[in-house]
Order: structure tokens, then sequence, then C-alpha cells
């Protein structure tokens, strides 16, 4: 255990020099280099961006030529055979009414 702890400890101590240890300026022509590099990322990411739009772009308009000719088609009644019972019963047709009131459950003391 002993061992282990002042090699754990040592091996701290290195890493902490090694972290504080500068390193050279970089060079002109790797301050070209980067910045090189940097232009030319912008110029993809520029490009693909354009791409990105364009496909926007078509995509939307696919949507509302579709949606628009499904408008004009006949957006009557949906058939309501197939459809759970609760969507096909017409509106407030379900739930406490005057003839048929709230179950008293519903208001009951909770459980002890």
């Amino acid at each position: 255990m002993r061992k282990s702890t002042t090699f754990l400890l040592a091996a701290a101590m290195i890493a902490s020099g090694v972290a504080i240890a500068k390193l050279p300026p970089p060079t002109p022509e790797e301050q070209a280099a980067v910045a090189a590099k940097k232009a030319k990322e912008q110029e993809q990411l520029e490009k693909e961006k354009a791409l990105l739009e364009k496909a926007q772009d078509r995509v939307a308009a696919r949507y509302k030529k579709e949606s628009a000719s499904a408008q004009q088609s006949g957006g009557g009644k949906t058939s309501d055979q197939n459809m759970p019972k609760t969507t096909s019963e017409l509106p407030r047709g379900t739930g406490p009414t005057p003839s048929r009131p709230q179950s008293a459950e519903a208001h009951s003391a909770p459980a002890k």
C-alpha cells in the first residue's frame, strides 16, 4: 500500500511539472498554416450551409405543393370505421352530465 501511494504521488508530481512547462511560440509558418486551415473550414461551412438551405427550400416547396393538393382533393370527414370508441362518440358524450352525475368515489377521502 505504501509503495503504491509513493508511486502515485511521484507520478502526480511529474505530471504537474509537465503541465506547467510551456511550449515554444508557433513559428510564422505554423501560424499561416493554422489561418489557412481556419479559412478553408469556414469556406466549407459556408458551402454546406448553402446546400442545407437549398434542401430545406426544396422540402418546403414540396410540402406546400402536396398540402395544397390534399386540401383541394377533398378534406372531408374521415371515416370513423376503424377508430377507437372514444373518438367516434360525439363531443361531450362521456363524463358526468346532469343525467349521469359524477361518481361519489371521485371525491372520497384518501385511504388511511
